[in-house]
């Protein structure tokens, strides 16, 4: 203990405690509260007893103080820890997923690569809206994502379209949707797009293809058959 502070703990005995401050003046001194001129900060100078009890409060605080610095240090190192261990999972994760060879080309195991189908309409009338579709052979799809090639009917129109398919001609259970642009020249004009069958279940539906010009719509018969 320095000479100066044993000084004030022994050398102001006050046994009738006059003049002395209330327990909460003497913590607000500790927890430096109080202006360097408050009365209370002289009674320290005079009164041991008091000098005592404002040292025991300090030491409370300074303790305080440095458990919440732990605390709080031990925080920071708890949320850096979590944020390595997240980034390390993920990166191991991403190491060690397997992949799969398509056409040459490595793609993960989650990165489905999609079937590619052509389906060639181009010899076959257009059936509008709920009328009975013409004879068409059998045309499947698989129930998986699918990139399709479409041939649009003789005499179809150039623009964008929308590919759905579905369990009727009202359009009411659509099953997957995708939208293209035609491309080719001519009579003979070609679309592009994907549609994702993989929640179809294997059975009869309708390919319908909807002009967005003026929403003419064409169906044609489908099955789509388990992968």
């Amino acid at each position: 203990m320095k000479p100066i502070r044993q000084f004030f703990l022994q050398a102001n005995p006050n046994p009738e405690r006059h003049g002395c401050p209330d327990e909460k003046t003497l913590k607000d001194i500790a927890e430096n509260r109080l202006p360097a001129n408050h009365p209370a900060r002289l009674h320290l100078a005079s009164c041991s007893p008091c000098f005592a009890e404002f040292r025991s409060f300090k030491a409370q605080v300074g303790d305080a103080r440095a458990s919440r610095r732990r605390l709080l240090a031990w925080a920071i190192a708890a949320c850096l820890l979590i944020g390595v261990g997240i980034y390390g999972s993920r990166l191991l994760f991403k190491k060690s997923e397997p992949s799969v060879v398509t056409g040459g080309i490595q793609k993960p195991a989650g990165e489905l690569a999609a079937a590619d189908r052509t389906i060639d309409l181009f010899n076959h009338g257009t059936v509008r809206g709920g009328s009975d579709p013409n004879p068409l052979d059998a045309v499947s799809l698989p129930s998986t994502l699918v990139h399709l090639h479409l041939i649009l009917p003789r005499f179809s129109d150039p623009g964008s379209y929308v590919v759905a398919v579905s369990k009727d001609r009202d359009g009411a259970a659509i099953v997957a949707r995708g939208t293209g642009k035609t491309v080719g020249s001519g009579q003979r004009l070609l679309l592009d797009v994907s549609l994702d069958l993989r929640g179809a279940e294997a059975g009869s539906y309708f390919l319908a293809t909807v002009r967005e010009s003026d929403n003419g719509t064409y169906y044609y018969p489908l099955n789509v058959q388990s992968r």
